[in-house]
């Protein structure tokens, strides 16, 4: 489906059920997060076809990568190292995608483009290991979690462990990117900023020649990006406006991030883990209040 077609769809269900949109359960605004970067994932993919071919950069590397599959089936890796199969599977993957994106507040299509989009997501790093980054790490998760917490019974349990596992993973991949950074002399040092915003591929110049005039500023960006990372746990035991201010800057870096690196596919996975550390907060903001009741309750009883 082309982008202008998803748009006037999105339009018009808008329209039909505005409440749909703006006061969605975090699992449906996750989904539906998740689905535009998978979206564009797979539109990115399917512009430049080109080099799905033999011998060019996105071609099969099936045979190459898991000899021993391609040997006891050779027909079936030709077949999936081939364009055509490419072309099919980034094609199902933006209309699972598209479907999630519009319809993900039904609980049926919501479960199924999920798992579709974990098939296909796992078929493509099959096929080659070559165009992925770590956004289609975490959406993979997102597609895998929804997928399967969407077969419980109980719709309030599915959510609950889902929120609960996307809340998770998502500290653990901003503690391990930090800590990573942390033990890198170069992040240590405080250049490493400014030393990727000038190159060609992740940079830009405006913002380069900013931090070349003011070089502590990006020594600040860099060492401020290593202990908001490391720090992130502390989200769980802020007051709840602290908190939400510190998700809050989480949102600005990584559409910081997209704007000025080019990287816009970690704006969306990462942005479609954030309804489900909101969801966290909630409920322990909840559990706190039914605890104060119940001291509460039971205070002129004790007295």
């Amino acid at each position: 489906m082309p982008p202008f077609s998803i748009s006037t769809v999105l339009a018009s269900h808008h329209r039909e059920h505005p409440s749909m949109f703006l006061s969605a359960p975090p699992e449906v605004t996750a989904r539906r997060v998740a689905s535009l970067g998978t979206l564009v994932s797979a539109l990115e993919m399917l512009s430049q076809t080109r080099k799905f071919e033999d011998g060019e950069m996105l071609s099969g590397q099936l045979a190459n990568m898991r000899p021993k599959f391609a040997k006891r089936f050779p027909r079936l890796t030709r077949a999936l190292e081939s364009k055509k199969a490419a072309v099919a599977l980034y094609g199902v993957q933006a209309g699972a995608s598209a479907a999630t994106l519009i319809w993900g507040h039904k609980r049926g299509v919501r479960t199924a483009g999920s798992a579709v989009l974990a098939v296909t997501g796992a078929a493509g790093r099959l096929r080659s290991p070559f165009g992925g980054d770590g956004a289609d790490q975490l959406q993979q998760v997102i597609n895998i979690v929804l997928a399967s917490t969407g077969t419980f019974q109980d719709n309030e349990k599915a959510r609950d462990v889902a929120m609960r596992a996307l809340a998770l993973e998502t500290t653990i991949s901003y503690v391990a990117s930090g800590v990573v950074k942390l033990v890198s002399p170069v992040w240590l040092s405080g250049e490493a900023f400014s030393g990727v915003i000038r190159t060609h591929n992740y940079g830009d110049k405006r913002v380069y020649e900013l931090v070349h005039k003011y070089p502590m500023l990006g020594k600040l960006i860099t060492w401020g990006t290593v202990a908001a990372e490391v720090g992130f746990p502390l989200v769980f035991v802020l007051p709840k406006p602290a908190a939400k201010a510190y998700l809050g800057s989480m949102t600005l870096f990584h559409l910081g991030i997209g704007q000025f690196m080019g990287l816009n596919r970690f704006v969306l996975a990462f942005g479609a883990t954030h309804p489900a550390l909101l969801y966290v907060f909630a409920q322990q903001e909840q559990r706190a209040l039914s605890a104060g009741k119940t001291s509460a309750a039971l205070a002129p009883a004790a007295s």
